[in-house]
């Protein structure tokens, strides 16, 4: 555990405070919100969008069955280690055709993702088809970690902009469980 810990620790010292501060401004000046990634990044996506629900944003996971149609002036965030994925990488082409703004973050910023924008966020990490010398994980575990950090850090800074806000995220919480 020290071992991922460490890796934690080092990733998140190399991402400049201002691309935090930069996905917080960009999200905030949206109404809706639509996250989409496959495999466990898309699970990171999934996280960020209950997230952004309970702090009271209008949030949705691209693919579900509840959710809408996206509209020019809208944000999708996509995430994909390698930009490399093929669904990804076609819906965020798809998106940016339809007046969507993106939010890109990936480890490779000359992938095919990042040539449809370029990544708002890089997370230096392994994907599934390279390894790094930055990770001894597997696959794309270290980026995958670090969307969650990325994305627990964004939620905590725009909650507490708001006095009383985990008193109104809790009220937004699940209550059919």
């Amino acid at each position: 555990m020290k071992v991922i810990i460490k890796e934690l620790e080092q990733s998140a010292d190399r991402i400049p405070e201002h691309q935090i501060t930069d996905l917080i401004r960009k999200i905030k000046a949206h109404k809706r919100i639509f996250v989409y990634g496959t495999g466990r990044s898309g699970l990171m996506l999934k996280a960020l969008a209950m997230r952004l629900m309970q702090i009271g944003l209008d949030a949705y996971v691209v693919g579900e069955t509840t959710t809408p149609s996206v509209e020019k002036g809208d944000l999708l965030i996509v995430a994909s280690a390698s930009g490399e994925t093929g669904s990804v990488c076609m819906t965020a082409e798809s998106a940016k055709k339809q007046g969507v703004d993106l939010i890109v973050i990936s480890s490779l910023p000359e992938s095919t993702l990042g040539k449809i924008q370029e990544a708002d966020l890089i997370i230096e990490s392994a994907t599934k088809f390279e390894t790094s010398e930055i990770s001894v994980q597997p696959l794309g575990s270290l980026f995958e970690q670090m969307l969650l950090l990325v994305f627990d850090t964004v939620i905590l800074e725009m909650s507490r902009e708001d006095t009383g806000s985990n008193e109104d995220m809790a009220k937004r919480h699940a209550s059919l469980e």
